[in-house]
C-alpha cells in the first residue's frame, strides 16, 4: 500500500494502554452475557448437528422409544396374565396366591423400569426389565411345584429374556442370557426327575433353537442399525457441510452477508429482551481497489485473507464476524455499548497499521481501514438501522482522510452526526 496511508494516522494510541482501558470499561459497562449468547455454541449446534450421531447418547434415545413401547406391550399382558390367574384359580388358593405374589412384583418393577427409562437412564431400565423377564420363569418354578410335574408351560417364559435381549441389546449379552437360560434347564433333570412327566429332549431343543434364532435376528437387526446409523452420520455431515458452505465467505472463512442479514435482527431482539446493547464495526480496508488492480486478485484475496485473520483476533465467542461484501466487513458485538465499540475500533485500526504480509517473496505493509461505529438502541430500534448509521460513519471516515474510526452519536441515522 501507498505511504501517504500513513498520515492521519492515530499515531498516539498506545495499544497496551488501550487494552488496559477496554479491559475497565468491559467490567464497568458489560454486563455478563447469558450462556445463549455464545455465539460459537449456537453456531455449532445450528450448522452441525451431526456431532450428536457421534455420541451413543444419540442411540440410546432411539433405542430408549423402543423399550418404552415394549416396557407398555408387557405392562398390559402382564396385567392381563393376572385377570388369567384369578379367572382360572380358586379364591385362597395357594397357587393363586403365589402367582399373584410373582406377577404383581412384575408390574412394579416394570412400572419403575419405565419412569427410569423416561428420565434418560436407558441402560438401567433394560437391566431392570431383563432381571423381571429372568427372575419371572424361575420363580414361578420354585413357587409352583406343579410346573415340575406336568404343566411345563410356565418353563416356556424362559425363552422371554432371550427375545428381548436379541431386540434391546448387544448380542454379547444375548448370547449370555441363552446360555444361562440353557445351563440352568440343562441341571434341572439332575434335580428333580422332570423327563419322567415332560419330554425335556424335545423341550431343550426347543428352546435351543429359539435361542439360536434369536441371536441371529440381533446380530442382523444390529448390523442394520449400525449401518442406518453411518448412512445417517453421512448424509447429516454432508448437510451441514453445505450449510456450512452456504454462511461462510469462500475467500476469508469469515461469515457471510446472507449469514448476517439472518442473525443480526436475531442479536437485536436478544439485546431488547436482555436489555443489553449491541456494537456494530463497519470496516473498509483503504484504498483496496487501487491495491487489487495493481497487483492482481491474486493479492487482493491475499490481503482480505490477512486482515480476516487479524480480525478473529480481536472477537469474541460472542461477536459475529462477516464479510459484507467486496472490502467490506461487519463485526457485530452483542452486549458492547458505543464507547467500548470505540475503543475496540480505535485498537482494530491500530493494529492493522501494523500488519505485514508476504506475497510474492516481498513483504506486504502499509495496510489501513477506515471503521464507522454505531450501537443499539442508541443509533436505531432495528439491526437495518444501525447498520445503516454504522454505514453513515463509515462514510465520514472516508470523507475525513480514512485510516480512522468515526462513530455516530445521533440517535437518528437519517441525520447522523459523527466524531
Amino acid at each position: 500500500m501507498a505511504d501517504y496511508h500513513k498520515r492521519n494516522r492515530m499515531a498516539k494510541v498506545k495499544p497496551f494502554q488501550v487494552d488496559i482501558d477496554l479491559t475497565l470499561e468491559r467490567q464497568k459497562s458489560i454486563a455478563p452475557l447469558p450462556k445463549n449468547w455464545r455465539l460459537d455454541k449456537f453456531i455449532h449446534r445450528a450448522i452441525n448437528p451431526s456431532v450428536s450421531l457421534k455420541n451413543p447418547l444419540e442411540a440410546e434415545r432411539r433405542r430408549s422409544k423402543l423399550l418404552a413401547l415394549i416396557l407398555l406391550t408387557i405392562l398390559l399382558l402382564t396385567i392381563l396374565i393376572l385377570v388369567v390367574v384369578f379367572v382360572t384359580n380358586e379364591p385362597g388358593s395357594l397357587r393363586r396366591s403365589h402367582y399373584t405374589f410373582l406377577i404383581l412384583g412384575s408390574i412394579i418393577i416394570i412400572l419403575l423400569a419405565y419412569r427410569i427409562n423416561h428420565t434418560g437412564h436407558y441402560s438401567i431400565a433394560v437391566s431392570m426389565l431383563l432381571v423381571c423377564a429372568l427372575l419371572g420363569p424361575w420363580g414361578s418354578l420354585i413357587l409352583d411345584p406343579e410346573v415340575l410335574q406336568g404343566d411345563f408351560v410356565p418353563l416356556t417364559y424362559v425363552l422371554i429374556p432371550v427375545l428381548l435381549s436379541s431386540i434391546l441389546v448387544h448380542p454379547a449379552i444375548t448370547i449370555g442370557i441363552a446360555l444361562l437360560q440353557i445351563s440352568v434347564l440343562l441341571l434341572i433333570p439332575s434335580i428333580t426327575p422332570v423327563s419322567e412327566t415332560i419330554n425335556w429332549v424335545s423341550f431343550l431343543i426347543f428352546v435351543f433353537l429359539t435361542s439360536i434364532l434369536s441371536i441371529l435376528a440381533n446380530i442382523i437387526s444390529r448390523q442394520d442399525l449400525d449401518e442406518i446409523d453411518r448412512q445417517t452420520h453421512l448424509l447429516i455431515q454432508s448437510e451441514s457441510q453445505m450449510r456450512e458452505l452456504s454462511i461462510r465467505d469462500h475467500i476469508t472463512n469469515l461469515f457471510n452477508r446472507r449469514y448476517m442479514d439472518e442473525t443480526l435482527e436475531r442479536e437485536i431482539l436478544r439485546a431488547k429482551r436482555h436489555r443489553l446493547p449491541v456494537g456494530i464495526m463497519i470496516m473498509d480496508i483503504d484504498y483496496f481497489k487501487q491495491y487489487n488492480d495493481t497487483m492482481g486478485h491474486e493479492a487482493g484475496d491475499i490481503l482480505l485473507k490477512e486482515f480476516a485473520k487479524l480480525l478473529l483476533t480481536h472477537v469474541r465467542d460472542a461477536d459475529i464476524a462477516c464479510r459484507f461484501g467486496g472490502d467490506e466487513f461487519v463485526l457485530v458485538m452483542p452486549g458492547a455499548s458505543q464507547k467500548v465499540t470505540m475503543v475496540r475500533a480505535e485498537l482494530l485500526c491500530e493494529h492493522v497499521r501494523q500488519m505485514q504480509f508476504t506475497y510474492m517473496n516481498r513483504t506486504q505493509s502499509d495496510v489501513t481501514v477506515s471503521i464507522g461505529v454505531s450501537s443499539f438502541p442508541k443509533n436505531g430500534s432495528t439491526g437495518e438501522l444501525v447498520l445503516k448509521s454504522a454505514d453513515t460513519a463509515l462514510f465520514q471516515a472516508k470523507e475525513q482522510g480514512r485510516d480512522r474510526v468515526v462513530g455516530v452519536v445521533s440517535l437518528s441515522p437519517n441525520s447522523a452526526k459523527t466524531r
